[in-house]
């Protein structure tokens, strides 16, 4: 087998941490995961994962490789699975099949089910398996969405929003067309094609209409350009989720996010944009009920309460009715979900605790009253302040966009320790 060196050895891992990325959104429930397969210095083959029920990364690239696998090494986002699931045979099983005989990983499966035991599992066949200690933050960054889906059983959740640099979304009038530049949109368009689903609160869907589609198609060849430059710095935490997002490459228009509305009017304007297909779901409080089988008739509500696309949401407070609705969302099976607009939503969510990641494009205008970022109940000192980790910028244009986590990213690297013996 021809040698690879060690920074060729990087550079596969990151062609299959950038498959990985892009197989996000499609997925779900199951983890996005790249994997390439080397042979005498030469890749043979790549593969992503599949939708949910069909094969996963490792067994795609077995079965797109141009050569005999016998003897190769594979590079893969993720520690192979080694269980039986519904749908699929274990990952182990077919990189033995293949007789691939090293295998690189650079994060375990947080998967109980896992967790170790793939790569024991290999390693008792006599594949060695070889822990790139050093890629494991961005590796990461592909799973924490299935990390929480896990262990919280709920949804992981990105707020997302344009803001002025003294924090407001739009004006006191409620114009909010455009704060931030195309720059900034252009990358907003790249993040939904990588979420599951996006959630907006009634007031946007009335005053703005929103789409809530993909349309990375509809922007300029000067916006494209931009992000296809190698002189974006990243500053602060090495993020690969935010490399990947400002990093030219061609997106899937055709992808369509679950789109979510929270609460709702006394009657659904069906010509609004986001009816342009089925993939939509109204969450309306119980109080409502009555006003839309008056407005519609309960032929017209019944029909999409059985189609998925209508729930009364049941809970007192507005935690318990944020729980609720993660609730439903998780057994749909999405994994990670946006919430785009407006104050009032991302204030509710942020009562209940339940953002995970913030994504900000804060613009170089100032607007001096209007509708703040996050309009929640607020706290009452500076002490009880939420304070965020992992802090990631990049500069488009005159816009900055800033990335940040709830929660730190801690102890990956010790977590492997065992694995490099």
């Amino acid at each position: 087998m021809a040698s690879v060196t060690s920074e060729n050895k990087r550079k596969l891992m990151e062609l299959a941490l950038e498959i990985g990325f892009s197989r996000m959104g499609k997925t779900s429930p199951n983890p996005p995961v790249g994997a390439v397969i080397v042979k005498n210095g030469e890749i043979i083959s790549t593969g992503g994962t599949s939708p949910c029920g069909s094969d996963h990364a490792e067994a795609c690239a077995i079965k797109n490789a141009a050569a005999d696998t016998a003897g190769a090494e594979m590079y893969v986002s993720l520690e192979p699975c080694c269980h039986y699931t519904k749908r699929t045979p274990p990952c182990t099983d077919a990189i033995k099949a293949a007789r691939i005989a090293r295998v690189y990983v650079p994060v375990l499966d947080p998967n109980p089910e896992v967790a170790g035991k793939g790569i024991e599992t290999l390693r008792s066949a006599g594949i060695e398996v070889v822990f790139m200690s050093d890629m494991s933050g961005r590796a990461f960054d592909l799973i924490r969405h299935f990390k929480k889906y896990l262990f919280s059983k709920t949804p992981y959740i990105i707020h997302k929003s344009a803001i002025s640099l003294d924090g407001k979304i739009a004006t006191k009038t409620g114009d909010s067309k455009w704060i931030s530049s195309e720059y900034s949109r252009y990358v907003s368009h790249k993040l939904r094609s990588v979420v599951d689903g996006i959630i907006i609160g009634k007031n946007t869907m009335i005053k703005d209409d929103p789409a809530l589609d993909v349309r990375t198609d509809t922007f300029g060849n000067n916006i494209k350009d931009f992000f296809k430059r190698s002189d974006l710095r990243i500053e602060g935490r090495e993020s690969f989720f935010l490399e990947m997002l400002t990093k030219y490459a061609e997106t899937d228009s055709t992808v369509s996010p679950l789109r979510i509305v929270i609460g709702g009017p006394e009657k659904i304007e069906f010509t609004k944009k986001l009816f342009i297909d089925d993939n939509y779901i109204f969450f309306i409080n119980e109080s409502g009920k009555e006003s839309l089988f008056k407005q519609h008739g309960h032929d017209e509500i019944n029909r999409l309460i059985e189609l998925k696309n209508l729930v009364f949401v049941k809970g007192r407070s507005k935690k318990e009715q944020v729980g609720f609705i993660l609730n439903e969302l998780y057994s749909l099976g999405k994994m990670m979900l946006m919430v785009e607009g407006g104050g009032t939503a991302a204030g509710s969510f942020f009562d209940a605790g339940e953002i995970d990641q913030f994504i900000y494009f804060i613009a170089p205008k100032i607007i001096g009253n209007g509708t703040g970022v996050v309009e929640a109940e607020g706290k009452q000192t500076i002490s009880e302040s939420r304070i965020l980790y992992d802090i990631s910028t990049v500069m488009l244009k005159e816009d900055m966009l800033y990335n940040a986590y709830s929660e730190p990213t801690l102890g990956i690297c010790r977590e492997m320790e065992c694995l490099q013996d």
